[in-house]
């Protein structure tokens, strides 16, 4: 699939990787829509050339008034990135945790999207050729002692994604999992490890999504899920150090 000329829904695309991969796509002559919760920050990218839409993926009313807008001014939705995210770091035994979190990263993370793609699916189906990518992470697969709920939350989409593959591979729909390494974005802020940035990172996804893969990631991350398939024990140690 030619990624030009295209109707595109970027979820959480209001900074990070969404953002950056927004711009990209429309450097590609590709109308962009994208979805966040930032009233002030959807008005400030509409001058960019952005479509926006405000929606709270935590509120299931939002994401059907979002449909219902999605349906009536861009009906030829071709492609659905569901790229929202959000991580709060704490141990799961700390008594003090705003249980909000916890539903936040449950709600905008897993939840929201999963009802986003189902209501969308319908609007998809009626173009010849369209795609849903859904960012994951390998903390779905190996989570960390701090980030738990956010590492439950990136299990349940890469499962979610497996499955969702299985659904439609009778249809119209191509389905692909995004897995990016650790990037330079306001949600890594703070961490030591070597962070590639969301500008290279695009440039290295958007070739593999043209191409059809059903996985979607940089070379490092795809000898790593190699390595934790093969070596399960090894990856473990890697991850604890």
């Amino acid at each position: 699939m030619k990624i030009s000329n295209k109707t595109i829904l970027i979820t959480g695309g209001t900074s990070g990787i969404g953002y950056i991969l927004g711009k990209e796509l429309l450097v590609k002559k590709n109308t962009v829509i994208l979805l966040g919760r930032n009233g002030d920050r959807l008005k400030a990218l509409e001058k960019e050339g952005f479509e926006t839409i405000a929606c709270d993926l935590g509120r299931q009313d939002d994401v059907e008034e979002a449909v219902l807008e999605i349906e009536n001014q861009f009906p030829g939705l071709e492609i659905l990135f569901n790229n929202a995210g959000v991580q709060y770091n704490y141990l799961i035994t700390d008594t003090v945790i705003p249980l909000t979190k916890i539903r936040d990263e449950i709600e905008i993370n897993l939840t929201g999207q999963i009802i986003l793609t189902q209501l969308l699916i319908p609007v998809l189906a009626r173009n010849s050729d369209s795609m849903i990518v859904n960012t994951t992470s390998g903390l779905g697969a190996f989570p960390k002692s701090d980030g738990l709920v956010y590492s439950a939350s990136k299990a349940g989409m890469r499962s979610f994604t497996t499955g969702l593959k299985y659904a439609l591979k009778d249809t119209n729909i191509s389905v692909a999992e995004f897995i990016p390494p650790v990037t330079d974005t306001n949600m890594t802020a703070g961490r030591s490890e070597n962070k590639m940035s969301p500008e290279k990172l695009v440039q290295t996804i958007l070739p593999q999504l043209e191409r059809g893969k059903s996985i979607v990631t940089t070379s490092q991350i795809r000898i790593f899920l190699w390595i934790s398939f093969l070596f399960p024990g090894l990856a473990n140690k890697i991850l604890s150090k």
